[in-house]
């Protein structure tokens, strides 16, 4: 089990993570949702113990993880987003290189190097420079890697991005294996990645979990409460208290009005079949005519991208703010270089 109490970690003055909490069963696939790539980065860095919490614990198991726990980092391994090696390594010789370092003894090695080559189907090209390698294939390697010596835990930082078609498909088959023996933290920026290989989910926002649970539970509650959108024309100060007084409706919001004095109206209502008749009846008894009707169930994407827009904004706007840094240094080399050759 991975149990992750109140962990806070900060790069120089700017906090990534803060009082982040999340437990997560043995075996299967659990899903960290995210926008924030620095965050499920520094996320699974924590859990692989590549790097010490500021505040917090990390616990696999009952046993704390930490840079200096040295014999539970052998039961965790990471799979980058990004795996970056010399351009002449070939895919054996980075699975040896794997298997020395963490102690797997050579007979051991070469047998576990073999399975895992296999496995990702990279057996073809396990002696060709890794230059030559796509990024499927590099992604494949990067996998294999972290399956020498037989971990526990496999934390996957959202590597797949740059992955399309039926060669990301394959992939998703082998990690689906995997998440039969082993337990896996894949994090990723995409819900529908999350909601193929998951049963259970945590939405990260502002560093923090402000939603976890089974995929299932999660889209059940936020429909506790069922919306309709539907156009009614007529005068909306006479239509607004008719649909709020038809049993069982929450909420009305006016959307818009157009020019014919057509309404588009969000109706928030509790479950009930009859709803769409009800609201046609009462609408109808004051020459209202509702002219559509739309039942909007909401999903884990819908409450995903509402909850991190605000991340999304903020990182967006940094960036924007970085990428001015940049042109003004570099507006400001060509300055001096233009003033240097004048005075030549």
């Amino acid at each position: 089990m991975l149990e992750i109490t109140q962990i806070a970690k900060s790069i120089g003055d700017k906090s990534i993570l803060s009082d982040l909490s999340l437990t997560v069963e043995n075996k299967g696939i659990f899903g960290v949702l995210s926008v924030d790539t620095v965050a499920k980065t520094t996320l699974s860095e924590l859990i692989s113990g590549c790097e010490n919490a500021d505040e917090g614990e990390i616990k696999i198991n009952g046993e704390v993880m930490s840079r200096s726990a040295l014999a539970l980092k052998k039961k965790v391994r990471l799979v980058p987003s990004s795996l970056e090696l010399d351009v002449t390594v070939t895919p054996v010789e980075h699975l040896d290189f794997v298997g020395a370092a963490i102690g797997v003894e050579p007979d051991k090695r070469y047998r576990q190097i073999k399975e895992a080559l296999e496995l990702m189907g990279i057996e073809d090209v396990q002696n060709k420079p890794f230059s030559t390698l796509n990024t499927a294939q590099r992604v494949r390697l990067s996998i294999a890697a972290a399956l020498i010596g037989n971990p526990d835990l496999i934390v996957i930082d959202d590597p797949f991005r740059r992955i399309e078609g039926k060669l990301l498909d394959d992939i998703y088959e082998i990690v689906t294996m995997l998440g039969k023996i082993k337990t896996i933290i894949l994090t990723s920026h995409t819900p529908a990645e999350v909601k193929r290989l998951c049963e259970n989910v945590a939405v990260m926002c502002g560093g923090k979990v402000v939603l976890s649970g089974s995929i299932a539970d999660i889209e059940a509650k936020i429909n506790s409460t069922r919306e309709l959108h539907i156009s009614v024309r007529g005068d909306w100060e006479k239509i607004q208290p008719v649909i709020e007084g038809v049993d069982k409706v929450v909420s009305v919001k006016l959307l818009s009005t157009d020019r014919n004095n057509v309404n588009s109206i969000t109706v928030e209502h509790l479950p009930s079949n009859k709803m769409k008749d009800e609201l046609f009846a009462a609408l109808s008894a004051i020459n209202a005519p509702m002219l559509s009707v739309k039942a909007v169930v909401l999903t884990l994407d819908d409450v995903f991208y509402s909850l991190t827009d605000k991340d999304k904004k903020r990182i967006d706007a940094e960036r924007a703010e970085e990428q001015e840094r940049q042109a003004a240094k570099k507006s400001k080399k060509l300055g001096k270089r233009a003033e240097g050759g004048k005075g030549k």
